[in-house]
């Protein structure tokens, strides 16, 4: 169970050493990536070391287009409302937004990795993402995600931890099942 949750661990690690978090807004894709990548060499299907080094670029090309689209995308938004675009809008866009690179970043990393079951993949970044979103609202005051606020940053973060964990469970499935198992037969018998 200890490497199905180490990828997130690596990132909350690596985040609270990081002096400031908008230097930390740069790494995020290579700190996703490694946190990804190093706890599953064993998953490649290439070298090791260009399985990482593409990993890592492909999570820079996912960060970089998912920050273009959103851009032009919120922009959009400003000119068909008028600029009065509500805040439900901006929830939305940072929601639905995170939620396709996560699903985009898993296919490229698809053609990196031996990835088992497409469908458990799937349902388990759903979930995971879904989780994203609940800490955001639980830990949100009056404000959710609009641009321009601390909130956006705390959003990456997040969504780094627990797609992390949604990657390492897909890619560790058997390991995640056995795990499940074991503490679900150590709490009925308690």
């Amino acid at each position: 169970m200890l490497r199905v949750i180490l990828g997130s661990v690596l990132v909350i690690i690596t985040m609270l050493l990081v002096p400031s978090v908008e230097k930390a807004l740069f790494f995020l894709p290579l700190i996703f990536a490694l946190s990804v990548s190093l706890v599953n060499t064993d998953k490649l299907k290439l070298n090791k070391a260009m399985g990482i080094v593409l990993s890592v670029g492909q999570s820079y090309l996912v960060f970089l287009g998912l920050g273009i689209v959103i851009y032009f995308f919120d922009e959009w938004i400003q000119n068909i409302t008028n600029g009065d675009s509500s805040e439900l809008e901006g929830v939305a866009l940072i929601t639905i937004g995170g939620y396709l690179a996560a699903l985009l970043l898993f296919y490229f990393h698809s053609f990196l990795f031996k990835v088992i079951d497409f469908k458990f993949s799937f349902w388990a970044i759903s979930i995971c993402h879904t989780l994203v979103v609940i800490v955001m609202f639980v830990f949100s005051k009056n404000e959710y995600l609009q641009f321009g606020v601390e909130k956006f940053p705390a959003y990456l973060i997040s969504w780094c931890i627990f797609i992390s964990l949604a990657y390492s469970i897909s890619l560790n499935k058997e390991l995640f099942y056995k795990s499940s198992k074991v503490l679900t037969s150590e709490s009925q018998n308690a």
